[in-house]
């Protein structure tokens, strides 16, 4: 099974967009019980609760890829690479404008849920999180 496909399996199963992509990754990184407690909260620091969730599932994966594997490159500059890329692609790195629905809206939060928005939509963002992601840390 591809890292997309365990993303997707994991999406479909019910976990978060940003849980999904990170879990495409778990094997690839090495966790200690402190940190396990940070994944499971997947929150990259700096990154308001607006990101997709993709997006800050990718800022988990490289956090703890470059802290706890290492590669050529900073953090940073994986983390810039990847928001250029997921930009490029997308034209926005904010569930908002990707959705096209504000979450913070009642009623546009029960229209995404009636309509199966995220089934629908997420699930391209996820796979190109996981696509980028591949690239940046040179996984095959």
């Amino acid at each position: 099974m591809t890292r997309k496909d365990t993303a997707i399996e994991a999406f479909e199963k019910g976990l978060d967009c940003d849980k999904a992509v990170f879990s495409a990754f778990e094997k690839d990184v090495i966790i200690s019980p402190k940190e396990d407690k940070y994944i499971h909260s997947c929150e990259f620091p700096g990154l308001p609760h607006t990101k997709c969730g993709a997006v800050s599932g990718s800022g988990c994966v490289i956090f703890h890829y470059k802290e706890n594997v290492g590669h050529e490159d900073t953090a940073e500059e994986m983390w810039q690479h990847f928001k250029d890329e997921f930009i490029r692609r997308h034209g926005s790195l904010k569930c908002k404008e990707l959705l096209g629905y504000d979450l913070s809206v009642r009623r546009d939060a029960i229209e995404v849920v009636e309509n199966d928005v995220f089934m629908k939509v997420c699930s391209k963002y996820i796979e190109d999180a996981v696509e980028i992601l591949e690239e940046i840390l040179k996984l095959s």
